[in-house]
C-alpha cells in the first residue's frame, strides 16, 4: 500500500507555500491541496504558445473533474514542463495527491525543481511531500535547504510555517525531533525556538516547552504564539508568565482576546490582583460589555473593594436594564439611555443583585441590602438567596429568624442536606458564633466525612472555634486520604507554621501544595511563612513580595510587615502593616501581627 500523505500536513504544506511566495504573487488565491484552482493566466507574447497552455489546461482539467487524475496529471504535468509554470506545477502536484499518489507528487516536484532550482514553491512541496512518504533524513535536508534558499526577510515567516507542518505530523516526538534537526542553524531565532516549544508541549515535555517558549517571547515580546502557549500552560510558572506577558501587551495593547485569557488564569490561580488590573484595562477598552464589568466587579469584591465593586456592578445593570432606574445607580446615568440593551444570563443577573445585597449590608445598608433581593424573582429554594436573606435577617436582629429560614433548605437529598450544613455553617460563623458553626459541620462529617471539600470546611470551622488540634486531626487525614488535594496539604502546612512545630514536614507539605498550584499567592504566603520560622528571612522577603504582587491580600501583607520588622525594616513593616490594617481592621492575621510587634493604629 502507497502511504498517504494526511489532510493536516497537506494544509500545512500549502500554508509554507505561501509562506514563501513572493509579495507579488500573494493576491492569487490559494490552492486548496485536492480541489479546483485555476492557475494565474500570464501574459504572453506568443498566441501560440498561449492556446497550447490553455488546451493543455483545460484537459488536464476537465479529466480531474471526470475521474480521470492519471490523465489530468499527465497533461497538467507536460504543460507545466512545456510552459516552464509554477502554477502548472503545482496543480500536477495536488492531484496527484489528490488521487493519492504522493510518489507521481514527488516526481512533479522533482522535474519543477530541476527546472527552476531556486524556486522556494517547489522546495517546500518537497519538503511536504518528503515528510508524508516518512523519508525523515531528506526531509530534514529539504528544509534546511528551503531555509536557506529563503530571503532573510522571509525566513522567520517560513520557520513558522514550516512549524505548522510539523504539528500536523501524527508523531509528535517524531515532529519534535525533525524540528531540532531541521532548525539546528538557527537557535537563537525566537521563531524557531517557539516551533520546538509547541512540539514539546505536544510531545508531553510541558515544562521544557513552556520554558523555551518564555525564552522566544523574551527575545521578540511581539510573538502571539509565545505569548499563547504560555497563557495555555500557565499554571507551569504564573509568576515568569505575568511578567513575560506584561512585556507583550506593551508592544500588543489591542490583543483584547489573550487579555481576557489572562485575566481568568491568573484569576483561576487566586492571583487576583493580576486578573484586576488586565480586566480594568478590558473594562476600559470595552465598555459597552456587560460581562467585563460582570468580571471586574466580582473581582473587586473578592478583593474587598467594595466602592469599586459597586459601581462596577451598578455599570452591569446600566447596560442589562438601560431603560430601569436601578435604586443607588447614579453611576453614568446620563449615559444609561445611550446604551443598547445586552442579553446576559438570567443566573449573571442573579450574581449582580446578590453581590449587590452583600456589598450594601458590609456596609450597613439593610435596606438597600433587601432591595435588591427583592429584585430576585421565584428563588425561594435557591440557598444563596436563601443564606443572603438570612444574613440581611440576622443584620436586623432577627437572628433566630435567621437560623429558621436556612434550617427550612430543602432536605430530601443527600446533596440538599449538605447544603444546607453548609450554609447554616456560613451564616452561623457571619452571625460571629464560631462554636455552633464548627458543631453544625462536625455533625455532617458521619455522613461526608470522607468529602475533601466538606472535610476542609470542618477544618477551618474547627480553627475558627478555637479547636486547633481537632483541625490538625481532619486536615492530616485528608492529606492522608487526597494526597493532591492542594487545599489540605497548603492548610496542614500553614497550621503547623504558625505554631511553630514540624517545620520540616510543614515545609515539605506546602511545597507539595504549590508544585499543585504554582503561583498561587495563598500557598506562596504559607511557604514565606514557613521560612521565616526556619529563620530564613531572605528566601520568606522574596516569597511573600511574590504572594502580595499576586494578591494585595492583607494577611499576606501583615506577614510581609512582620519578615520586615525581623530584617531591620521597621518603616517599611509600618507601611505594610498600617495598609492592611486599614483595608481589613479584623483580620485574624493582622490583629496578631500587630500584637507580636506592639503596634497600633
Amino acid at each position: 500500500m502507497r502511504p498517504a500523505v494526511s489532510a493536516a500536513l497537506s494544509l500545512a504544506a500549502l500554508a509554507l507555500v505561501c509562506a514563501i511566495r513572493p509579495a507579488a504573487a500573494e493576491a492569487a488565491p490559494a490552492l486548496p491541496a485536492a480541489t479546483h484552482a485555476a492557475p494565474m493566466q500570464r501574459v504572453r507574447d506568443d498566441a501560440e504558445q498561449q492556446a497550447r497552455w490553455f488546451y493543455s489546461t483545460l484537459t488536464g482539467e476537465i479529466a480531474s473533474r471526470t475521474g480521470h487524475p492519471e490523465v489530468a496529471y499527465a497533461e497538467l504535468l507536460r504543460a507545466a514542463r512545456d510552459m516552464d509554470s509554477d502554477d502548472l506545477f503545482e496543480r500536477a502536484v495536488a492531484v496527484a495527491l489528490g488521487a493519492g499518489h504522493p510518489h507521481e507528487a514527488l516526481t512533479a516536484v522533482d522535474i519543477w525543481r530541476d527546472m527552476q532550482p531556486r524556486s522556494l514553491r517547489a522546495q517546500a512541496w518537497r519538503v511536504h511531500l518528503l515528510l508524508g512518504l516518512k523519508r525523515d533524513d531528506d526531509a530534514v535536508a529539504a528544509s534546511a535547504r528551503l531555509l536557506a534558499m529563503t530571503p532573510q526577510q522571509q525566513r522567520e515567516q517560513t520557520v513558522v510555517a514550516l512549524g505548522e507542518m510539523l504539528q500536523g505530523l501524527h508523531d509528535p516526538a517524531r515532529a519534535l525531533v525533525l524540528a531540532r534537526r531541521s532548525l539546528a542553524a538557527y537557535p537563537s531565532m525566537p521563531q524557531a525556538q517557539l516551533v520546538i516549544a509547541t512540539l514539546q508541549v505536544q510531545a508531553g515535555q510541558v515544562s521544557g516547552g513552556v520554558a523555551l517558549a518564555a525564552r522566544a517571547l523574551q527575545a521578540d515580546p511581539s510573538l502571539r504564539q509565545a505569548a499563547a502557549l504560555l497563557l495555555q500552560h500557565y499554571t507551569v510558572d504564573p509568576v515568569r508568565a505575568d511578567r513575560l506577558l506584561a512585556r507583550y501587551f506593551d508592544s500588543n495593547p489591542s490583543d483584547d482576546a489573550l487579555r481576557l485569557a489572562w485575566v481568568e488564569s491568573a484569576a483561576q490561580q487566586q492571583r487576583d490582583t493580576v486578573a484586576l488590573a488586565q480586566c480594568r484595562v478590558l473594562a476600559q477598552r470595552r465598555a459597552g460589555f456587560a460581562q467585563v464589568w460582570l468580571m471586574l466587579g466580582s473581582l473587586q469584591q473578592q478583593l474587598g473593594q467594595a466602592h469599586a465593586a459597586e459601581t462596577s456592578l451598578l455599570r452591569v445593570l446600566q447596560l442589562v436594564e438601560p431603560a430601569a432606574t436601578a435604586p443607588q445607580a447614579p453611576v453614568a446615568a446620563a449615559s444609561a439611555a445611550q446604551e443598547p440593551a445586552q442579553a446576559v444570563p438570567q443566573e449573571d443577573l442573579q450574581r449582580v443583585y446578590l453581590a449587590l445585597s452583600e456589598l450594601a449590608l458590609q456596609q450597613g445598608d439593610t435596606a438597600g441590602s433587601a432591595r435588591w433581593l427583592q429584585r430576585i424573582a421565584g428563588s425561594g429554594s435557591d440557598v444563596a438567596v436563601t443564606l443572603q436573606r438570612a444574613k440581611l435577617l440576622a443584620a436586623q436582629g432577627r437572628g433566630r429568624d435567621a437560623v429558621d429560614l436556612v434550617q427550612a433548605l430543602p432536605r430530601a437529598g443527600a446533596t440538599q442536606r449538605r447544603q444546607r450544613l453548609l450554609a447554616l455553617s456560613e451564616l452561623l460563623q457571619a452571625m460571629r458564633q464560631p462554636a455552633r458553626a464548627y458543631a453544625v459541620l462536625e455533625s455532617g462529617m458521619r455522613s461526608w466525612g470522607r468529602d475533601a471539600d466538606y472535610a476542609y470546611e470542618t477544618a477551618m470551622a474547627a480553627q475558627q472555634a478555637g479547636k486547633v488540634s481537632r483541625a490538625l486531626a481532619l486536615l492530616r487525614g485528608i492529606v492522608r486520604a487526597h494526597p493532591r488535594y492542594q487545599p489540605g496539604l497548603n492548610a496542614l502546612g500553614y497550621t503547623l507554621a504558625d505554631r511553630g512545630i514540624e517545620l520540616q514536614q510543614a515545609r515539605a507539605l506546602i511545597e507539595r501544595a504549590l508544585r499543585l498550584s504554582p503561583g498561587n499567592p495563598f500557598v506562596m504566603d504559607s511557604l514565606g511563612w514557613v521560612e521565616f520560622r526556619l529563620g530564613h528571612l531572605a528566601r520568606a522577603r522574596t516569597l511573600l513580595e511574590q504572594a502580595l504582587q499576586g494578591r494585595d491580600d492583607p494577611g499576606i501583607a501583615a506577614h510581609l510587615a512582620e519578615v520586615e520588622w525581623r530584617r531591620g525594616a521597621p518603616a517599611r513593616a509600618r507601611t505594610l502593616l498600617r495598609q492592611a490594617w486599614r483595608a481589613a481592621p479584623h483580620d485574624a492575621t493582622v490583629q496578631r501581627v500587630m500584637r507580636r510587634l506592639g503596634l497600633k493604629f
